[in-house]
């Protein structure tokens, strides 16, 4: 009886055995070890222009101006910690309710609301999604180029995304009150604005292009021109380093011969890639590819300013990200304050940037010229036979940027940022000077 006991009892153990070893045997295959501490070795390797930045897409996506309009008392602002102070306020909210509008809001709205506007046409879905995180099973593939923020209508928050053709209502849960009195913290930095009709299509308040009064509150700055060095950037986009071929012509510009891409930086400092592997391929839409360019640009710490998307065109497949200085947009005829992305069919074909950025600021010799106000702006046009008010779509106050090379007092180049009004005219932006758009 006493060895049939022992025989069961070590059956017991011999099962306990095994059962032990298959769970440790599991265990150990399938071990993943920890890694939220940890960087990833993948993110070491990969090169960047400068520190490595965890770029916030609202950020990069934001409006250039805020509105507020109250029973026709119209303020806006540029400043970029309000704006995204109101931005944050909504993102994250949840959607109650979506409905589809022709583009007739007079009845829609009340006689108080904010408006963001942007320099391009923003996709519905992917704003919404990816800039305000706002779960929404709606599938839309319109864009809008003005949002408007109704406060008033009912006490939670309801959003109208603007095209020429429909406008989409989104009603949220986020509370009314408390973005009001977030708004009227911000009073201090509003400044006078203008609504100008341009066409039929701008008669609204609604519908207006709004500018601030004046350009009192511009100024000049003078910067040292910090280059970017050309090898970091060319190390975080041509795969084979070690096979790079480099070639200096006459004219002073550089290609880099990769297996497979081209670099060519011209004597006005601009840098072009090209992906060999996409040349023959079919160029995506460029809408539907606006993360992955800001992706493609963030990873390797392709921001070095203030950058802003800025235009997205669809004749060349090109989207525009466009420096921003003081809360204002940077203009340049060669280029240099842009980052230019075309996406191929899986990946960029080619990705165009100006080499410098922004340094230390150095006093400036040189005193802003008085601007006139946007109601002279407006007048001078309007009058203008050479001109077709109607295509004017937007009008904002911008800086031009100068390289100035060194000269006896100075010797690094510096870059030199002047105020002046820019207006976008039959889609393209040119700047206001001396009674003519150039």
């Amino acid at each position: 009886m006493i060895g049939m006991f022992k025989d069961v009892l070590k059956s017991l153990l011999l099962i306990g055995l095994v059962i032990s070893s298959v769970i440790l045997t599991y265990k150990i295959w399938n071990f993943k070890p920890e890694l939220t501490n940890v960087e990833s070795t993948l993110e070491e390797k990969t090169s960047t222009i400068g520190p490595r930045n965890n770029d916030n897409v609202r950020n990069i996506f934001m409006p250039f101006q805020m509105i507020s309009y109250k029973e026709q008392n119209v303020r806006g602002t540029t400043d970029s910690d309000a704006i995204m102070e109101v931005t944050d306020y909504i993102a994250g909210s949840k959607v109650e309710k979506t409905t589809l509008l022709d583009n007739k809001l007079t009845s829609e709205i009340g006689d108080q609301y904010v408006i963001f506007d942007y320099t391009t046409d923003m996709p519905n879905a992917m704003y919404l999604t990816n800039v305000l995180n706002i779960s929404s099973k709606f599938s839309d593939k319109h864009e809008f180029k003005r949002l408007i923020i109704d406060s008033n209508s009912r006490m939670q928050l309801t959003l109208y995304l603007l095209s020429d053709k429909q406008i989409l209502k989104v009603e949220t849960n986020a509370k009314s009150a408390p973005f009001k009195k977030l708004l009227k913290s911000y009073d201090d930095r509003m400044i006078k604005y203008s609504g100008i009709i341009t066409n039929e299509k701008t008669t609204d308040e609604k519908t207006n292009i709004y500018a601030p009064s004046n350009a009192k509150h511009a100024k000049a700055y003078r910067y040292m021109a910090d280059r970017i060095n050309v090898e970091d950037i060319n190390n975080a986009v041509l795969d084979d380093k070690e096979h790079v071929i480099e070639r200096t012509r006459k004219n002073g510009s550089t290609t880099y011969f990769g297996n497979t891409g081209v670099v060519s930086i011209s004597n006005s400092s601009i840098y072009k890639y090209n992906n060999l592997s996409e040349t023959d391929s079919i160029k995506a839409e460029p809408e539907e590819n606006v993360v992955r360019s800001f992706s493609f640009i963030s990873k390797h710490g392709g921001f070095t300013d203030d950058y802003r998307l800025f235009s997205v065109k669809d004749k060349s497949h090109s989207i525009d990200y466009q420096m921003f200085l003081s809360d204002l947009p940077v203009f340049n005829l060669s280029g240099l304050s842009e980052i230019n992305v075309i996406w191929g069919e899986k990946e960029v074909y080619e990705y165009r940037r100006g080499l410098f950025s922004t340094s230390v600021a150095v006093p400036s010799t040189t005193s802003a010229k008085d601007l006139p106000s946007v109601e002279k702006v407006r007048y001078t046009l309007a009058s203008n036979k050479n001109y077709r008010f109607r295509d004017v779509t937007r009008i904002l106050i911008g800086y031009e940027m100068k390289l100035l090379k060194p000269n006896d007092l100075q010797i690094q180049s510096t870059l030199l940022f002047e105020p002046s009004w820019y207006v976008e005219y039959d889609g393209k932006w040119k700047k206001f000077e001396d009674g003519r758009l150039k």
